[in-house]
């Protein structure tokens, strides 16, 4: 890592650049729910089928995270891994556009998920080894929370007014090119992190063995993460598939409003994501996620009951949406300070795996046969229940925040089921 200190060192740098990575995975991923209505009438989609594309996507997206991330950790070679599936994500962004039937669109999804599954585990473990302890909640979030700006603000915004000004297929065109760019410059610029073996006792060896890797599958917070983040995946890819729908078919409300509504709830997720990673840094990750989990429950549920009046409705959205602050905790942050640094990629790749394929796929799939059989309101009703889950689970993790654990052995962290 370079020398300079203030804003320009690289330590900023590797953070700003990883936050546009995650977010183009997350524009690129989730565009298809927000553009959705446009697509239907086109291909003659119907809900279901929607939540299946969905299900399908998250369900290659978990398998490759597994497998490429822990190839990454025994090879040590993560920068040319990560250059590779920026550039692969992106084409199957821009494939998207010339999908021309319902088993098309299934199979440049699927070819999406797979190429944007390592991109999560890649950037975070980069990011861990080139942060200061200080500020790894905080540079962690940051990365995370880019999810809800660039997937949950923005998107929304940029392809329904692409789609309305060009059509839903050149919207997918103009939104595959950033990450084209960005491949270039990830190529050229970042640096292969190098680790710090002296980090933790487990770092000793020269080399991660079997036993280091099969380890981390033992690890409490390791599953208790995977469950909760379960759940996160049924309430945020439900939320964000059929919100757009939602409003559309259920309200009278313009697309300029329904863009307001769905950008605003990126914003405040963006806020609340880096917020509680932030927050957490200071007063522990447990505090964190026991109490944005639990705001996170009321979202669902107030748009349930208020979708009808705009402006409870949009009260609403400013105050709950602040919930989805818990998600980097759970899905990155935990997992990775929970076990052996040289295995920060493979744990995180594993919760999100399991996180992808169950709750991915479980998700969409059952909220869109539940729609279409019982109301636009049941996804809803799915969502709640599954964040209510995620917040009991909180209550038996354990504590990895290293302003409490100064005095604590690794041991400690790395307990057994």
């Amino acid at each position: 890592m370079g020398k300079k200190k203030g804003f320009f060192q690289y330590e900023n740098f590797l953070v700003f650049t990883m936050f546009l990575v995650v977010g183009l995975v997350f524009l690129d991923r989730l565009s298809l729910g927000f553009i959705f209505p446009k697509i239907a009438p086109d291909l003659g989609l119907s809900n279901t089928q929607l939540g299946i594309t969905v299900s399908v996507t998250g369900v290659f997206f978990g398998l490759s995270t597994l497998i490429f991330a822990s190839l990454s950790d025994f090879l040590g070679k993560k920068k040319p891994m990560l250059v590779i599936f920026v550039f692969l994500f992106s084409i199957a962004t821009l494939l998207s556009g010339w999908v021309g039937s319902f088993a098309s669109l299934l199979l440049v999804r699927g070819i999406m998920g797979l190429a944007e599954g390592p991109v999560m585990p890649l950037v975070q473990s980069i990011v861990i080894h080139e942060s200061s302890e200080k500020r790894r909640g905080f540079n962690m979030g940051i990365v995370q929370s880019s999810s809800s700006l660039i997937g949950g603000t923005l998107a929304p915004v940029v392809t329904v007014a692409l789609a309305a000004a060009y059509g839903w297929r050149s919207s997918f065109y103009i939104i595959a090119i950033p990450g084209i760019l960005l491949g270039l410059i990830i190529w050229k610029f970042l640096k292969e992190p190098k680790l710090n073996l002296a980090h933790h006792l487990k770092d000793s060896k020269a080399k991660p063995t079997k036993a280091d890797y099969v380890s981390v599958f033992k690890t409490r917070n390791i599953w208790l993460s995977t469950i909760v983040g379960i759940c996160n995946m049924i309430y945020i890819l439900t939320l964000t598939a059929f919100l757009p729908t939602i409003y559309a078919k259920s309200t009278d409300y313009g697309e300029s409003q329904i863009g307001m509504l769905l950008g605003l709830m990126g914003l405040l997720m963006f806020i609340g994501q880096f917020g509680g990673a932030a927050i957490s840094d200071r007063v522990g990750r447990l505090p964190a996620i026991k109490i944005f989990s639990l705001l996170a429950i009321f979202l669902p549920i107030s748009i349930a009951l208020t979708y009808h009046n705009f402006g409870v409705l949009l009260i609403s959205i400013l105050i709950f949406s602040l919930g989805n602050g818990y998600q980097p905790l759970i899905m990155n942050i935990i997992p990775a300070e929970s076990v052996s640094r040289a295995f920060s990629a493979t744990a995180i790749s594993f919760v999100i795996l399991t996180s992808e394929i169950i709750g991915g796929s479980f998700g969409p799939t059952v909220s869109g046969i539940l729609a279409d059989h019982f109301g636009l309101m049941a996804p809803l009703w799915v969502t709640a229940a599954a964040a209510f889950v995620g917040f009991l689970c909180t209550f038996g993790i354990k504590e990895t925040a290293p302003i409490k654990l100064n005095h604590s052995s690794n041991k400690e962290i790395q307990a057994p089921l």
